[in-house]
C-alpha cells in the first residue's frame, strides 16, 4: 500500500496587494475528490500541515452560489467524514520525506500565503524529487512547489512541464488586480514551463514524476495519475551506491549484491528486473540523486532509456 503525504496550508487568509487579508484556506473540491480517488485506490494518506495547525476550509468553495446547493451539501458531508484527520494533522515540519511514495499538495489561495515560503517544505520537495517520489497538485497548490529551492538557488521544477490557475482564472474569479502576485507569473518567472486549457475546464499535465492540475474541475484527474504514478514507483529497481560500491534494491526492499562499478550494478538490476516483471530501472549518482532510467520493456525484453529530470 502506497504512503501518500498530502499537505494543506495552514493559511486561512492570502494578504492583497494593498495589505489587506481575503479569508480563505483549502478549497473543499480539492481535498475531498482526491481523497476519495485515494481511498478507491488504497493508498494511505497522512495528512500535515505546518505546525500541525488544524487547516481551514475557504468558505466559499462549500457555497451553495458558487457550487450549488447539492454540491455543497456532498462537500460538507465528506469533510465531515474527515473531522477526525484534519482535526489532528502531522506537523510539516517533522516530516521525514524517505517516510512516504509521494506528496500531494492541494490548493485554495492559502497555499500562496504560506507554503509557497516554506523553507521546510521546500526541503521536503527537493528529497523527494531527487529520490523519485511523486509529486501532485492542483489549482493554487502548485504555489507550493516555489518554495523548492536548492542549495545554489536554482528552483528545483525550473525547466518542468506544469500546470495551475491562470491569469485569466484569476481574473475572471475577482482577485486578480488586488494580487500581490499572480501563480501563473510567477511560475513562468521561474523557469517552469506552464501549459493551460480552457479556464475551468479539466486540464493536467504529467512530467515524470510530477503531475499537477489547472483547476478544481482537475481534481479528479490529477489524482488519478498520481495514483498510476505510485504504481509505476512500485514496480521499480534502483541502482544505488553503497559503502564504496554499488549495488541495486527493489522499492522499500534491501540490497542486492555488491558490485564495483555501476555498470554492473546496472546490468544485474536490469536482469533482475525482467525476471521479475519490473517496469523501470532507476539509475542514482554517487550522491544518490537520480541520474536517469530504463524503462524496461517486458515483451521484447530490451530496456528504453529515458532522462530524468
Amino acid at each position: 500500500m502506497p504512503d501518500l503525504l498530502l499537505v494543506l496550508t495552514g493559511a486561512d487568509h492570502w494578504t492583497l496587494d494593498d495589505g489587506t487579508q481575503h479569508p480563505t484556506g483549502y478549497w473543499a473540491e480539492e481535498l475531498v475528490a482526491p481523497m476519495t480517488v485515494f481511498r478507491d485506490a488504497g493508498v494511505d494518506v497522512t495528512i500535515a500541515t505546518p505546525g500541525g495547525v488544524t487547516p481551514t476550509v475557504d468558505a466559499a468553495s462549500l457555497s451553495p452560489d458558487v457550487v450549488g446547493e447539492d454540491e455543497a451539501a456532498r462537500l460538507r458531508s465528506e469533510l465531515d467524514a474527515l473531522a477526525e484527520l484534519l482535526a489532528a494533522p502531522m506537523v510539516l515540519e517533522q516530516v521525514a520525506p524517505d517516510a512516504y511514495d509521494g506528496v500531494f499538495i492541494p490548493g485554495g489561495h492559502g497555499p500562496m500565503e504560506d507554503l509557497a515560503a516554506s523553507p521546510e517544505l521546500g526541503r521536503l520537495l527537493v528529497a523527494m524529487l531527487d529520490d523519485g517520489g511523486i509529486i501532485g497538485s492542483v489549482c493554487h497548490g502548485p504555489a507550493a512547489l516555489l518554495s523548492a529551492t536548492r542549495d545554489d538557488g536554482s528552483w528545483a521544477f525550473a525547466g518542468r512541464e506544469l500546470s495551475a490557475f491562470t491569469n485569466e482564472e484569476e481574473k475572471q474569479g475577482g482577485l486578480a488586480d488586488r494580487a500581490s502576485w499572480l501563480l501563473e507569473d510567477r511560475i513562468r518567472d521561474a523557469g517552469g514551463t506552464l501549459r493551460t486549457g480552457p479556464a475551468w475546464q479539466p486540464f493536467s499535465v504529467v512530467d515524470g514524476d510530477l503531475v499537477t492540475g489547472q483547476n478544481p474541475a482537475s481534481s479528479t484527474e490529477v489524482a488519478e495519475k498520481v495514483v498510476e504514478r505510485l504504481d509505476a514507483r512500485s514496480h521499480r529497481v534502483h541502482v544505488v551506491p553503497k559503502d564504496g560500491a554499488w549495488t541495486y534494491e527493489h522499492e522499500h526492499g534491501e540490497p542486492e549484491g555488491r558490485f564495483a562499478t555501476q555498470r554492473e550494478a546496472e546490468r544485474a538490476a536490469k536482469e533482475h528486473a525482467r525476471a521479475h516483471g519490473d517496469w523501470e530501472v532507476i539509475i542514482h549518482d554517487r550522491r544518490g540523486r537520480i541520474r536517469d532510467s530504463d524503462t524496461m520493456d517486458r515483451a521484447h525484453e530490451s530496456p528504453k532509456r529515458d532522462r530524468v529530470r
